[in-house]
């Protein structure tokens, strides 16, 4: 009786163990795919938006989701320009045009 006690409960640590690591991991992968998309976020404002302050802690301000969304925006975005083959930076100065109305 002992003996089955014992399996179970060696058994039962294993699992919940297996299950923390397994979280643990998953938690980790959508932190780092959050901060590599606010890193690029950030990296457009860099690029297009000239670094602009007030952008910046805009960016800062923004939620996990938020980041995301503007982050598959930019993306469709350059996805139709490069399907228009549009080489001029056209998009980067409406785009700023729209976000300095949004701040303002």
């Amino acid at each position: 009786m002992k003996k089955k006690l014992f399996i179970s409960i060696i058994l039962s640590v294993i699992s919940a163990g297996l299950f923390l690591a397994v979280y643990s991991v998953i938690k980790l992968m959508k932190k780092s795919a959050v901060k590599k998309d606010r890193e690029k976020l950030e990296s457009y404002v860099e690029k297009y938006l000239h670094g602009n302050d007030k952008l910046m802690e805009f960016v800062g301000t923004l939620s996990d989701a938020q980041v995301k969304e503007l982050i598959d925006v930019l993306g469709s975005l350059q996805k139709e320009q490069n399907e228009l083959k549009l080489k001029a930076p056209i998009f980067p100065k409406y785009l700023e045009k729209k976000v300095t109305n949004l701040i303002s």
